[in-house]
């Protein structure tokens, strides 16, 4: 029975293919594919080379290389392996049914192997690290936003209460003493209070922001809380700036005055001058 390196070459010579065209199509040296029709894999690199240079070759001519490479598994098929330098064959050692892998560590690789479980064991516990101080910090960010949170609150209960303490200051009279039965007190006579320039009472029925200039002096900015009075003086001019006109009642000069706008409505620029007060003024609940 031929060998599978002599039927190989069979193949090769029936189709008048020459082993330096093989060469040249597969890149693989003339030694190594007269080796392969020699029966002479042991002068092949070995391993994963040797079937990739016998698939190669097989391929080149036109066979099919899943039909040719399992007879080099079969041991009759095999062809025999030769000692380097003779031309005796070489009969291979029966193959055991099981043997044993043993590992071998040389001396600078122990310390490798055994510190490899160590570092495998340092990777869990170093990610359950960053993910506890993560955690820790969102609920730390969590609580102090919190904290934020409660003491706006608070200021602002605390702020309206201040307002409503002071509107709910009245300045009460002091008693007056009534003079004895039978005496007869003449009624003052009412002294008319002259007042010079302008003069505006500001109560703010409900949260309002507001800008006061007099005489262009910028004197109330901000905003203003339900319940806040306040009492600007003024030569000759007042400009108001009002983000909610109808939250504002006022009085100027001592009379009452019309709504500045809408509840709601920002209004800008009202100009109070000497000359046009009586535009801003409520003739219909002046006292008559």
């Amino acid at each position: 029975m031929e060998s599978i390196g002599k039927e190989l070459q069979k193949e090769r010579e029936a189709r008048g293919i020459s082993l330096k065209d093989i060469s040249l199509q597969t890149k693989i040296g003339l030694r190594h594919l007269e080796a392969i029709e020699n029966d002479r894999l042991d002068l092949l690199p070995g391993g994963f080379f040797t079937r990739h240079i016998l698939k190669a070759y097989i391929s080149s001519l036109g066979l099919n290389p899943e039909e040719w490479l399992p007879k080099y598994e079969r041991p009759e098929l095999r062809p025999p392996a030769r000692e380097p330098g003779s031309g005796k064959k070489v009969v291979p050692p029966p193959k055991p049914q099981q043997v044993d892998k043993v590992k071998y560590y040389l001396p600078s690789q122990e310390n490798k192997a055994g510190a490899e479980p160590e570092e495998r064991k340092r990777e869990p516990r170093l990610d359950r690290v960053v993910w506890i101080a993560l955690t820790v910090i969102v609920l730390a960010l969590f609580v102090l936003l919190i904290y934020l949170s409660i003491q706006t609150t608070r200021k602002n209960i605390e702020a309206r209460k201040a307002s409503q303490k002071i509107q709910a200051e009245v300045t009460i009279p002091a008693e007056e003493q009534l003079p004895p039965a039978g005496t007869q007190v003449a009624a003052p006579e009412p002294q008319p209070q002259a007042i010079l320039g302008l003069q505006l009472e500001l109560e703010f029925n409900e949260d309002c922001w507001i800008q006061v200039y007099a005489d262009g002096n910028l004197v109330v900015d901000g905003l203003k809380l339900e319940g806040f009075r306040i009492q600007v003086r003024a030569e000759s001019e007042l400009v108001i700036n009002l983000g909610n006109a109808g939250g504002v009642s006022f009085r100027l000069n001592g009379q009452p005055g019309k709504p500045f706008g809408k509840r709601g409505a920002v209004v800008k620029n009202i100009k109070i001058t000497r000359d046009n007060l009586d535009q801003f003024l409520d003739r219909e609940k002046s006292p008559q």
